[in-house]
């Protein structure tokens, strides 16, 4: 599975976080040891190590501006190091969720995966017992192919948590304790977990077990109770939070926050799409702009309102509309072979088999008149509800399935998505905002996350009756707001019931019948240049037999290996019964192998991969660590070596870059054969009737290539405060806005793989003899990251190589009215206005 630009973004910045947390407590652990032995007070800028990490990012800009660092404690006084990933509703929260306890470098020990409903859990586990599904492959190869899936009641030992990475699925409500302490079984004394506990009569064993984890809950006078909440709390779990807001909503947040951290986590990773800056860290906040940059989400968001209509003529609109869809989408098949088959789900007043009275709309009223009155088949519609789940497991994305309607009231508020969901029609004659808010993420994903160029099925469709337009169009906004999908409002249109229209903008007159080209990167092949490809062109040229294993190793804290603890009692003596600790039979050999799989992702050479993996071994043993300290410690030196190697790889990649670049096997140029890009001479846009075109003061853009330029254009007040401030200067010939959304659209590429997209390109010239190519990423400052560090070395090195003396020429056409050199610029604020046009 691709992880998407943003998806990496994000993994990026939490293994940032996790290698600052790593040095941080290290340095912390150094100073605990001096002050304890000098009979010294910890303080708690020492002690409480999470928050000097994090304050320590914070001022390097590299955690989300809306972040307030917050602190958590297990229930033995211990920090807990937690991190929230803002990601919205069809973000992929369970991808990077899994993604990053790969990233974690654990190859043994408990995971709990926490959801809050059971529609949720299901979906999960689903995923997660599939071993084809890439969860299940994450999860396995983050373990060395040693990942065991557990859920609440399932048996596990000790031996299992220290030889596999055991993944353990939760709801919400199992790690409550809101109903008493005995409420769930979790908190009951059981026999299930023996391998982990003491005899119960062995108090000499239970006073030493205490010793080291005072917060276990008892039985009795020195009795630990034999529960899976204790084995939890030995096992110290990394704890996921999936759909975290969830929990979050009502008066049970701080509840529900010590509910977990009792559960002594040694790590907390929420995911969430709306968190609570009150008690999550944000690491990264990721917004609806960046999904649709990604093609991962229907935009825009289509409303149709009807008033003074009835639901069966409602329904008939709607059955209209999917029937479109439905020959849009057979078109796509006939020209791509590729297959979409458009559903509508409908909500309704009513599912339960005893509550059809006439009054209300029932799930059947609605089945009837779409196979009676419409011509729908009866097996394409199928009812959804708590007591009636009609789709079950049949998997809604083959060809074979017919279903083309789905009827439910609440059943799919959340934890059901299908990508072929296209519209989402309200029978029900209810204002009430939830229904419509957490319906709309059902409807919103991109099928295959690509769209489709197809207007048609491009959108999302929402129907409703007996509601103003304005006052459904506040709903969906709230709706994308709740999904965590912001910056998105300019995306919802809404009709009464008017159809959008399709707006072609053309280039202004002055511009028209010209060519205009704009260089692109490019790599010699032969006699010939083509685009530049990262695989092809970077990858190939790394040196891998220069890559080397990480720098001087060193073990990481002390890990006990794989062992049990046994007691003989001879109840003739006096003296008590006698323990013993013995080592369990595991194989320890270290595995050449599986220390090569843990990069080969990052080196395709499988021999290289090995060889860098044997140099690791060689080098532990060297140290003079011995099998055993390497073997349980091997996840920790994975981890590390992962890192080495892809900041060697990336740092190879950069000097491949350059160096070409100045060789000329790169170049940023104009050529008169294909690789050239073209300046489009006219886009579509598809607008509804609340859409309005970029005015100043009253005043329409004047030195824009396209006219109108409209409002939902862009995704800031910062890139339209750009946009004014470029059309107001004289030396300014044209500027345009560049929509990553839009077909066959200008990009850049650096030396990693992903594609820059900048938010401007503009011509400016001071005389008629020079020009300037203008090429602008509009940032706010909260996003000076390693990312915009990386697209503002990229964008140096292409500009210093442009102005070389180079001119941009193509055969016998010049772009516009000379040779030009080229500028680039990374905005932050309006400040930097001035300096991004002028030298």
């Amino acid at each position: 599975m691709e992880l998407k630009e943003y998806q990496h973004r994000t993994l990026e910045a939490f293994v940032r976080w996790r290698k600052e947390l790593d040095e941080v407590r290290g340095e912390s652990q150094r100073q605990q040891v001096v002050l304890t032995g000098a009979n010294l007070a910890v303080p708690d800028e020492v002690f409480n190590y999470p928050r000097k990490a994090w304050l320590g990012l914070a001022a390097k800009g590299e955690v989300s501006t809306k972040a307030t660092y917050v602190d958590r404690a297990d229930g033995a006084g211990r920090p807990v190091p937690h991190v929230c990933f803002k990601i919205p509703t069809g973000g992929g929260k369970t991808l990077l969720g899994a993604a990053a306890l790969e990233r974690l470098g654990i190859q043994s020990g408990l995971v709990l995966w926490i959801v809050p409903t059971r529609a949720i859990y299901m979906q999960a586990r689903s995923a997660f017992w599939n071993r084809q599904h890439p969860y299940r492959q994450m999860l396995e190869r983050a373990s060395g192919g040693r990942a065991k899936m557990l859920e609440k009641d399932d048996r596990f030992t000790r031996d299992d948590i220290q030889n596999y990475l055991c993944v353990m699925l939760l709801m919400l409500p199992a790690t409550n304790r809101q109903k008493g302490k005995e409420f769930l079984r979790m908190f009951r004394d059981s026999g299930r977990y023996h391998t982990f506990f003491p005899d119960v009569d062995d108090e000499r064993a239970s006073r030493e077990l205490l010793g080291h984890e005072p917060d276990l809950e008892l039985a009795g006078d020195n009795v630990v109770k034999h529960s899976l909440f204790n084995v939890f709390k030995m096992t110290r779990p990394v704890v996921i939070l999936d759909e975290a807001h969830k929990a979050y909503g009502g008066g049970g947040a701080r509840e529900f926050v010590q509910s977990v951290n009792r559960l002594n986590p040694q790590l907390v990773i929420e995911l969430s799409a709306t968190p609570n800056p009150k008690i999550s860290n944000l690491l990264v906040d990721i917004s609806g702009v960046d999904l649709r940059k990604e093609e991962m989400i229907k935009l825009p968001v289509q409303i149709t309102s009807f008033q003074n209509v009835g639901w069966r003529d409602t329904l008939a609109h709607a059955c209209d509309k999917l029937e479109q869809l439905q020959d849009e989408s057979r078109a796509l098949e006939a020209e791509e072979g590729r297959y979409i088959r458009p559903l509508a789900v409908v909500r309704v007043e009513r599912t339960g088999r005893e509550q059809r009275d006439g009054k209300h709309i029932h799930a059947e009223d609605v089945r009837e008149w779409l196979i009676r009155q419409l011509g729908v088949a009866a097996s394409a519609v199928r009812v959804k509800s708590a007591e009636n789940d009609e789709i079950g497991n049949e998997d809604l994305l083959s060809e074979f399935s017919q279903v083309r309607w789905i009827i439910t009231k609440s059943a799919l508020m959340e934890g059901w998505d299908c990508p072929f969901a296209y519209m989402l029609v309200m029978l029900d004659n209810t204002r009430s905002e939830t229904a419509l808010t957490q319906l709309l993420g059902r409807v919103m994903r991109q099928p295959h996350a690509r769209r489709t160029h197809r207007d048609e099925l491009d959108k999302c469709y929402v129907f409703c009756r007996q509601i103003a337009v304005d006052e459904a169009i506040r709903q969906v906004k709230a709706g994308l707001e709740h999904e965590g999908l912001t910056g998105l409002g300019e995306d919802v249109m809404g009709v009464q019931p008017l159809e959008t229209r399709v707006q072609h903008v053309h280039r202004r007159e002055r511009f028209r019948n010209r060519n205009i080209f704009l260089p692109k990167v490019l790599h010699r092949d032969g006699e010939h240049w083509r685009d530049l490809d990262y695989q092809r062109h970077i990858l190939a040229a790394i040196d891998w037999a220069s890559l080397v294993a990480a720098g001087e190793p060193g073990l990481i804290g002390a890990t006990d290996g794989p062992s049990s603890e046994t007691v003989n009692v001879d109840l003739s003596k006096a003296s008590g019964p006698g323990y013993q600790r013995v080592g369990l039979n595991v194989d320890t050999t270290l595995s050449l192998s599986w220390f090569t799989r843990q990069i080969t992702d990052l080196v395709p050479n499988p021999w290289q991969a090995a060889r860098i993996a044997g140099d690791l071994i060689k080098t532990l043993r060297e140290y003079g660590f011995d099998e055993n300290e390497i073997y349980n410690q091997r996840r920790v030196q994975a981890s590390k070596l992962r890192t080495s190697v892809a900041d060697q790889v990336t740092k190879q990649a950069e000097i491949v870059f350059r160096n070409k670049l100045k060789n000329g096997e790169i170049r940023f140029d104009l050529e008169a054969g294909k690789p050239n890009f073209r300046m489009f001479d006219e886009y579509e846009l598809t607008l509804g009737p609340l859409d309005h075109t970029l005015e100043d003061y009253g005043q329409p853009m004047q030195r824009s290539l396209f006219d109108p330029v409209y409002e939902r254009q862009f995704d800031s007040d910062l890139e339209k405060r750009y946009a004014f401030y470029l059309d107001q200067q004289e030396m300014i010939q044209w500027w345009h806005r560049i929509a990553v959304r839009q077909q066959h659209e200008y990009y850049l590429r650096g030396w990693k793989p992903d594609r820059i997209w900048p938010d401007f390109v503009a011509m400016s010239s001071s005389d008629k003899k020079s020009s300037q190519l203008l090429i602008v990423e509009t940032k706010g400052r909260h996003l000076d990251n390693p990312e915009t560090g990386y697209k503002r070395n990229v964008f140096h090195a292409l500009e210093e190589w442009l102005n070389r003396g180079r001119t941009y020429e193509c055969g016998m056409v010049q772009v516009d009215d000379g040779p030009a050199k080229g500028k680039f610029t990374i905005v932050f604020k309006e400040e930097d206005f001035p300096s991004s046009i002028f030298p």
